[in-house]
């Protein structure tokens, strides 16, 4: 296994547990209380508030696998950034105290962009 083979699965492995952790334990197992307040934030009725974080963890967790299955298209890492960018600029409108809180969305968002990017670079040099 060459050095950006292995940088690559690094990355991989990285977003997908990512994915699949967000989609499953805030979401999925809850909805944890941020979730809820970031959608009533948005201005959804208590009742879709509710619903959404159920919705975006199945798809949260359906990218984490497509990432460990498609981890040779670019399409999956591509996907990763402009839902990581959306979701903090999201973030930033209708919840900013969780841009600048503990383990925040800044760090955790843009980490994962740099990662995809990371990938995309690794891909090309394959």
């Amino acid at each position: 296994m060459t050095n950006n083979t292995l940088v690559l699965q690094i990355c991989r492995f990285s977003i997908a547990f990512v994915w699949l952790y967000q989609g499953l334990v805030p979401k999925l197992l809850g909805p944890h209380q941020d979730e809820l307040f970031m959608n009533r934030a948005a201005g959804m009725s208590e009742a879709t508030a509710t619903l959404i974080p159920y919705a975006g963890g199945e798809l949260e967790m359906l990218l984490g696998v497509l990432i460990l299955v498609f981890y040779k298209d670019r399409w999956p890492f591509l996907v990763t950034i402009i839902a990581m960018l959306v979701l903090f600029v999201l973030s930033a409108i209708y919840a900013p105290m969780f841009i600048i809180s503990a383990f925040n969305s800044t760090t955790i968002n843009l980490s994962i962009v740099a990662l995809s990017a990371i990938a995309l670079v690794c891909q090309r040099r394959e």
